[in-house]
């Protein structure tokens, strides 16, 4: 089989794909390079932009690089980004000192630093920019969101090309976050099923979970695997293409293949070794790349104080140097043009940010 880089623009499918970005989680597990340690400089430059922007008392929905000012730092958020978009496709930001913050001058930190990276997307239909990930007690079986629950997540990719975890609390027990290379589970479904590459490349109906935007189906659909202009990107979630096979009836049937493919794919990911576990600390920035990073967590049990259960926040994040897409991400994205696309906007979502969900 032929070897190309996911970069470089060719004509047809590639073989398999090389570089930092196709990783075993095993074989860089104590590696230190993706656990990035804020400086103390780095910090007191931070905080001096948040103290900025909130004495100006403007909604934090409608923070911008200007009003939230970085001298030193932009050079170094360039770094993170090119690591997320060309390079691994992870890091981990550590060291906040959030329990020194009040809750709004933690968002505006993690906000600005998102900023600074691209646009930031709504991760939900009420238009949230600022996303709470916490046990709200509901349901799966009724719609809900899986971030909503304690409930282990399985793999899935999220619908902005950054998506951004700050840890405030951790939970008592269970909940780590495991990431899995979706460019190494590429390599191994092709040299494993080979019979199986038209099906990967074949649009899969998905569950919008009740986020419809106006005119669309309650399901969108796309393939698992897309490349396009010299880049192949991943996007999946099992349990959301199972469920619009049965809610919506006029939604496409799979194909024996299809099947097949979800099946092998869910058998790699639970091979010993592919993935990368992590266990969050609070102040931890957990940053990926959806098109080429697959992310899951633990189910978990929560402490009985209701101030000291698990609670993240999540960013989407649309950088404007990222890389194309074909069409077929508008139908979820709104959109394909870098830096304006990605994030859910259903008839009546206006952009805001809830500091206590």
């Amino acid at each position: 089989m032929n070897s190309i880089s996911p970069f470089t623009p060719v004509s047809d499918i590639p073989f398999s794909v090389e570089g930092s970005c196709a990783w075993i989680g095993s074989q860089i597990q104590d590696d230190p390079k993706w656990i990035v340690r804020w400086s103390s400089e780095q910090i007191t430059e931070l905080e001096a932009a948040a103290d900025h922007f909130l004495s100006l008392g403007i909604p934090l929905e409608n923070i911008t690089p200007e009003l939230f000012p970085l001298t030193k730092l932009p050079s170094f958020i360039g770094e993170i980004l090119n690591e997320l978009l060309l390079g691994r496709g992870f890091v981990m930001l550590r060291g906040l000192p959030i329990e020194n913050w009040p809750m709004e001058k933690i968002a505006a930190i993690y906000m600005g630093l998102g900023r600074h990276m691209g646009s930031l997307r709504s991760s939900n239909g009420k238009g949230h920019l600022l996303g709470h990930v916490r046990d709200q007690g509901a349901k799966v079986e009724a719609g809900a969101r899986f971030y909503q629950t304690n409930k282990k997540l399985d793999y899935h990719t999220d619908s902005a090309d950054i998506v951004g975890l700050l840890c405030l609390k951790k939970a008592k027990e269970g909940g780590e976050s495991f990431i899995a290379s979706s460019m190494m589970l590429y390599n191994k479904m092709i040299e494993r099923r080979p019979d199986l590459i038209s099906a990967m490349f074949t649009p899969y109906p998905t569950d919008r979970r009740g986020e419809v935007p106006e005119g669309l189906d309650p399901w969108f659909e796309i393939p698992i695997f897309n490349w396009y202009q010299g880049y192949l990107s991943c996007v999946y979630l099992r349990r959301y293409i199972e469920d619009a096979q049965e809610r919506f009836p006029h939604a496409p049937r799979l194909s024996q293949q299809q099947i097949e493919v979800m099946d092998e794919i869910d058998a790699i990911l639970q091979e010993p070794g592919l993935a990368l576990q992590m266990a969050f600390e609070p102040g931890d920035i957990q940053l990926l790349h959806n098109h080429q990073i697959l992310h899951s967590r633990n189910d978990f049990e929560n402490w009985p104080d209701p101030e000291l259960q698990r609670h993240l926040l999540r960013l989407w994040v649309a950088p404007p140097s990222a890389r194309p897409l074909p069409n077929y991400f508008e139908s979820r994205w709104g959109g394909v043009i870098p830096g304006d696309r990605g994030g859910i906007i259903v008839p009546g979502t206006k952009y805001s940010v809830e500091l206590n969900v």
